[in-house]
């Protein structure tokens, strides 16, 4: 390459980072002159209340913003473009406390406002002159948990217990007038398919049904189902008759009674006619029937699925 031909180039490359230069000065002095002159902006304050009394919540009622008209320089504006700003009141310098209810006086001109709005330049307009605070008593209360549930066993097994939740209740605190009508809390929903195992996971509590001021403790409760094999059982029962009047004499077709029922393998021997009462209450007979009906009265708490093989019985009154 001649060096002619790289003169050209060398003087081309010079002059491309002159005018860069001089665009980029010249551009940054714009943004200088911009941003010294005043400008008048309509911005959002959040509110922030501190020092609560003890046992008291803050009410979404209360005001939580404020708009307001700001005049000064962009750069004083451009903290208040890039994040909303705050201001701080102490509940404790409230103007007016009644009833669990606070003022705050706004005064466009007071320093202090300034102050706590880190403003060099001027306050216009404020949008109200009295901010409210709304206060709840807090009230904490015990709820038992419930579980939405659709557990399928596989064929041939089973739970004594069925589902347990540990804890089988939590805390809730927030408003009282809220609190009070709260009486259960719900968990995500539990769907189990062909379970021939022991299960245990943890099911986070449904708070999006709740309200927002609703705080819970825990989050998430434990829910665990023990599963065993099972059989089926049956067991003859005689049947009680209960309210026969005096001087009455009633025999019944039959006497006894089989009872089938689904038990755990390891429970199976545990079972008994003992723990089983049948009942027929004379009392319930219609005149023009010979029927009675069956009632199983006592049960096992460790079988399932209980039938009886018969559901009536029939009876004689004998004269």
């Amino acid at each position: 390459m001649s060096s002619r031909r790289k003169t050209k180039i060398s003087f081309k490359k010079s002059n491309v980072q002159t005018f860069l230069f001089f665009l980029i000065f010249t551009s940054v002095l714009w943004l200088l002159i911009q941003f010294s002159k005043n400008y008048t902006q309509e911005v959002e304050v959040g509110i922030l209340y501190t020092n609560l009394p003890e046992g008291k919540i803050f009410n979404d009622d209360s005001d939580q913003t404020l708009r307001m008209t700001l005049n000064g320089n962009g750069f004083r504006l451009m903290n208040h473009n890039w994040k909303k700003p705050v201001l701080e009141f102490n509940v404790e310098d409230a103007v007016v406390n009644n009833d669990d209810r606070y003022y705050f006086y706004i005064d466009k001109e007071s320093k202090i406002l300034k102050n706590k709005l880190d403003f060099k330049g001027r306050i216009l307009v404020v949008q109200k002159d009295t901010l409210r605070l709304k206060l709840d008593v807090n009230l904490e209360k015990k709820i038992p948990v419930r579980i939405e549930q659709d557990i399928k066993y596989a064929v041939g097994y089973g739970s004594d217990k069925g589902l347990i939740t540990i804890p089988d209740s939590i805390m809730i605190s927030g408003p009282s007038q809220v609190i009070d009508t709260i009486r259960s809390v719900d968990t995500e929903s539990l769907n189990l398919e062909g379970l021939n195992v022991d299960y245990t996971s943890d099911l986070n509590i449904n708070t999006q049904i709740l309200p927002s001021t609703v705080k819970v403790f825990p989050e998430k409760v434990e829910a665990s189902v023990m599963v065993s094999k099972f059989t089926e059982g049956n067991q003859k029962i005689p049947i009680t008759l209960n309210n026969v009047p005096e001087g009455v004499e009633i025999k019944i077709f039959p006497k006894e009674i089989t009872v089938v029922y689904r038990v755990g393998l390891d429970r199976y021997n545990e079972i008994s006619s003992r723990d089983f009462m049948v009942t027929a209450d004379y009392a319930k007979a219609s005149e023009e029937s010979s029927f009675l009906t069956l009632e199983l009265t006592d049960q096992p708490k460790s079988i399932h699925d209980v039938r009886l093989q018969e559901k009536q019985i029939q009876f004689v009154v004998l004269k």
